[in-house]
């Protein structure tokens, strides 16, 4: 098993008793992830102000583990990038 960093955004809404997540692909480093989580978050922020959205984001790296057949498998199809082990 290789270990993997998964990227997870977790959005509340005013008035709406759910969260919502969404889940933005793998990083073989931590450091990269924390990096892209910036990134991330300005993205789904500038989305949902265009909506007409008030939105609070937070985001998180959390350590994953996955097998070398699925990692390969998918790295096949994106051809060299990482985001979206």
């Amino acid at each position: 098993m290789i270990k993997i960093w998964f990227l997870m955004v977790l959005m509340s809404y005013p008035n709406v008793p759910a969260i919502t997540y969404k889940g933005f692909g793998g990083f073989f480093e931590e450091q990269e992830c924390e990096d892209n989580k910036v990134l991330v978050e300005n993205m789904m922020a500038d989305y949902e102000i265009k909506r007409g959205n008030t939105v609070y984001i937070e985001s998180y790296c959390i350590e994953m583990k996955a097998f070398e057949t699925q990692l390969k498998e998918k790295q096949n199809k994106i051809k060299g990038t990482i985001l979206g082990v």
